[in-house]
């Protein structure tokens, strides 16, 4: 029995109980036994979904630390080439070569397009305020603690808290 079939036929069993379909105490005796038959399969079917999720968990985070030490390796190659290709570049530059061709590769040293690099060596609040930019965020600690409060805002609510599953 899955769990969806479980939990609709605990609810359907609790409403008939309310509704008093077991009129006679064996009616109502059977309908309380069949409940206990199937708070325990339900436990059952609990346990196996903790077990599961535990497997998943655990293989999850075996999967994570196996990426974050493809990702650092995966790093340490790009830093290797970015260190040969500066390498190749100052060669080419002392001994001015502009360009180079191999068989398998044309090589050449070129300027860098896009924006010019820009230095700012002060604070930006002593920039005119034409060149500052200006980032207006909402202040969530203070809101939180108005709401609670009491105060009314406008575009603003707190949310009712979640309920999560904590498997031990």
């Amino acid at each position: 029995m899955n769990l969806y079939a479980i939990q609709t036929e605990i609810a359907t069993l609790i409403e008939a109980i309310l509704d008093g379909a077991g009129d006679t105490v064996e009616a109502q005796a059977a309908l309380d036994e069949h409940l206990a038959g199937l708070a325990g399969v339900l436990e059952s079917k609990a346990d196996d979904y903790a077990a599961l999720i535990q497997h998943l968990r655990s293989r999850a985070d075996a999967r994570t630390e196996e990426a974050k030490r493809l990702r650092e390796l995966a790093a340490a190659d790009d830093a290797l080439a970015e260190r040969l290709k500066q390498r190749l570049k100052e060669a080419m530059e002392a001994t001015g070569k502009g360009k180079i061709e191999t068989a398998r590769f044309r090589l050449s040293v070129q300027a860098n397009g896009g924006a010019q690099p820009l230095e700012v060596t002060v604070p930006p609040e002593q920039l005119p305020t034409q060149y500052q930019a200006v980032r207006v965020e909402a202040d969530k600690a203070a809101l939180r603690e108005a709401l609670a409060a009491g105060a009314t805002i406008p575009g603003v609510a707190l949310l009712p808290r979640g309920t999560s599953l904590r498997i031990r």
